[in-house]
C-alpha cells in the first residue's frame, strides 16, 4: 500500500453546480472571443469540440457560426464536457495572468500543495476537493481584495480562479 496521500477531485464540469448561468456565458464569451491568445492547441481543441458537439440550426459546420451564435450554444456543452469546460476554464484562467499569479501565491502561503503556475490544469482529473478547514471562497476573495486591490477582479473571477 502506498504511503502518498490520495486527492479526490470533482470533474472540472462539476463547475456547473456552482456557477450562475450568467456568469458561466460570460466565462465563455471572454474566451471565445479571445482564442487567439489561447494556445494553438487549446483553441483548436475547443472549436473541434465544439464542432463535433453543438448543432447550430443552418450551419452544416457549427463552427462556422458566428461568435455570438457559438456563445449562446456553448453552455450546454460546457455543462456536460469535461474536456470542454476544463480546456475553457484553461484558457480563461491564462487570460487573467496577475489573478492567476496572485492567488497561486496566496494559496501557497496558506500551504496548499499546487502544480507549478505554468502546468496546464486542464490536464488533471478535476478539481481538488478537500480545501484546508480555514479556508473557504469568502476568506480568499477578502484576503486577495486586501492585499492587491489593483487586480480590480470581481468575486467570480476570483472564485473561479
Amino acid at each position: 500500500m502506498s504511503d502518498e496521500k490520495k486527492i479526490q477531485v470533482l470533474p472540472f464540469h462539476a463547475v456547473n453546480e456552482f456557477m450562475r448561468e450568467d456568469y458561466r456565458l460570460v466565462v465563455l464569451h471572454e474566451v471565445f472571443s479571445a482564442l487567439d491568445q489561447c494556445t494553438p492547441m487549446q483553441k483548436q481543441l475547443i472549436l473541434k469540440m465544439f464542432s463535433k458537439n453543438v448543432n447550430v440550426p443552418g450551419f452544416r459546420n457549427s463552427g462556422q457560426a458566428p461568435l455570438s451564435i457559438k456563445i449562446k450554444n456553448s453552455p450546454s456543452l460546457f455543462e456536460r464536457s469535461h474536456e470542454f469546460s476544463a480546456t475553457v476554464m484553461e484558457c480563461w484562467c491564462n487570460l487573467h495572468p496577475q489573478l492567476k499569479s496572485a492567488m497561486h501565491s496566496l494559496l501557497t502561503e496558506r500551504g496548499w500543495t499546487l502544480q507549478p503556475l505554468e502546468s496546464d490544469r486542464s490536464l488533471l482529473p478535476g478539481f481538488q476537493i478537500d480545501w484546508p478547514k480555514t479556508d473557504n471562497f469568502e476568506s480568499l476573495i477578502n484576503t486577495l481584495q486586501t492585499a492587491q486591490p489593483e487586480l480590480n477582479e470581481s468575486d467570480d473571477n476570483i472564485s473561479l480562479m
